[in-house]
């Protein structure tokens, strides 16, 4: 693993921030030039941008927070070192798509257009990365002799599934099908955008059975991204559930 590139004094540059860093570039760039396809001025997806990196950074630092409070009471200050770690993806979407939503309700624009758009290189950009994550070595899966690897950041010399990697392979495929799914039924509002949620939660779900970490946390009896993975799946059915219902009553109209 190699979680540092090079050192600037005191400064360490890391591979995980490097990667993280080029992920939302790579999901900024290509969304503005889609929205700009399809009428949308790409300033607006820049702004989104902007708006989400900051969004997503403070829900994935609670998310984390909530996760391990316990700690956070005894040591309220370090709440807001960021840059010790503690970030959690599902925390960082959730912050993304409050914060986004806002900003997109703002300037009078479609929430779920602008979401059938975006949410294709979100999953490019977890994939991207997810391999930060790798290099990094956290969110790694449980020990393995036959198919491990060995993260030196763990210290426990044994190995461990890579379940980055296989997390990253899942996101592709997920981007894939997303861009293909915009292609063919973009006219579907929404589709796209619940589609990402649906299919996520699945990844989710099952990379959790293989991961090792301990950071995640416990919701009753589940991990805590398994439990809001459950949540997802309920948030996307009944978002396939919203769009049947209104282009059933769209199609009534035309009638």
């Amino acid at each position: 693993m190699h979680p540092i590139i090079f050192n600037l004094g005191p400064l360490e540059i890391r591979t995980y921030g490097v990667l993280v860093a080029i992920a939302f570039l790579v999901a900024i760039y290509f969304a503005a030039n889609l929205a700009e396809k399809n009428g949308i001025k790409k300033d607006i997806i820049y702004d989104l941008g902007f708006v989400i990196i900051i969004s997503s950074v403070i829900g994935a630092r609670l998310l984390y927070v909530f996760v391990w409070y316990k700690y956070f009471l005894n040591n309220f200050l370090e709440i807001f070192m960021v840059w010790k770690g503690g970030l959690v993806f599902y925390g960082g979407l959730i912050g993304a798509v409050i914060g986004g939503a806002i900003f997109i309700k703002k300037n009078n624009l479609s929430v779920l257009k602008i979401g059938d758009i975006s949410m294709p290189f979100v999953a490019l950009a977890h994939s991207i990365g997810r391999i930060g994550c790798f290099y990094n070595g956290c969110c790694y899966g449980r020990v393995d002799e036959k198919c491990g690897i060995v993260f030196p950041a763990i210290g426990d010399d044994k190995p461990h599934l890579p379940t980055q990697l296989y997390e990253s392979i899942f996101n592709f495929l997920n981007f894939l099908i997303l861009i293909f799914l915009y292609k063919k039924f973009k006219k579907i509002q929404g589709l796209v955008f619940y589609m990402y949620f649906f299919n996520y939660a699945i990844i989710r779900i099952i990379i959790e059975l293989f991961r090792g970490d301990e950071e995640r946390g416990k919701i009753l009896y589940f991990s805590t991204s398994t439990f809001i993975s459950l949540l997802m799946l309920l948030l996307a059915i009944s978002g396939f559930i919203y769009i049947w219902t209104k282009n059933k009553e769209n199609g009534k109209k035309s009638n």
